[in-house]
Parts: structure tokens; C-alpha cells; sequence
């Protein structure tokens, strides 16, 4: 994750907390909620990539090996592999992306913050006061 990607989770936890004061939620509960499913639906977009778009350029298989070099090797072809193509990069922040409108979704179907209100009787008084 690059620093466009730490911007852009920051700013949507910062939206989603906005969304939650409005409806009487914890703000800081859910921003941290939206960087959490940020990251993990990054992570999730990471996944799909690897498997679908560069098992074809490098071994997976050699993740597996107990060889410590095959393994630093295989983590240079990967890096280069997504660093090769932006739409790599693209597509795991789509995910990201998603991870926030699922919290958005969530958060806009909780039920909004309640007015106090008045007994009919207290607006008479504060009428017939004035």
C-alpha cells in the first residue's frame, strides 16, 4: 500500500464516522471498523490478483518451498509483476474500495438519531409564556 492508498482509507474512515455522529453512533468505532474491512478487502484484492492475474509470470509454487532464496526470488518476480501493470494496483483498491461501501451500506441502514421530544402540554406552557 502506497501512500495514495493510506490517504484514501484514512479520508473514507473519516467520511464513515461523520456518517455515523449523524446517526448517534461512536464515530471513532466505526472509522476504525472502515480502515479494518479496508485492509482486509485490500488484502482479499491483493489475493485475486496473484491467483488470476500473475500465476501465468511467476511460480506460486515456489511460496511453498522451504528454500529461503526461492522464496525472496519468487517475492522479486511478484513485486515486479504487479509493479509491471497499474491496473494490478487498480483492481486491489477497487476491493478496498468496496470494503468501505460495505460499512457505508451498514451504517445507512441504522436507523437515525432521535429528536428529543416534547409532550404537547410543554409547548402550551412555553406558548403561553411568550
Amino acid at each position: 500500500m502506497d501512500l495514495f492508498g493510506l490517504l484514501l482509507m484514512i479520508y473514507l474512515g473519516y467520511k464513515n464516522s461523520v456518517r455515523a455522529k449523524l446517526k448517534g453512533q461512536n464515530p471513532a468505532l466505526w472509522a476504525v471498523i472502515t480502515v479494518v474491512t479496508y485492509i482486509a478487502t485490500f488484502v482479499l484484492g491483493f489475493g485475486f490478483v496473484v491467483a488470476n492475474f500473475c500465476k501465468d509470470v511467476i511460480n506460486l509454487n515456489q511460496f511453498a518451498l522451504l528454500d529461503q532464496k526461492a522464496k525472496e526470488e519468487a517475492a522479486q518476480q511478484l513485486v515486479g509483476v504487479l509493479a509491471s501493470n497499474p491496473l494490478h494496483f487498480l483492481t486491489m483498491e477497487a476491493f478496498g474500495l468496496g470494503g468501505y461501501l460495505i460499512i457505508r451500506y451498514i451504517l445507512e441502514r441504522k436507523p437515525d438519531k432521535k429528536e428529543p421530544e416534547i409532550h404537547w402540554m410543554d409547548r402550551m406552557n412555553n406558548q403561553s409564556e411568550q
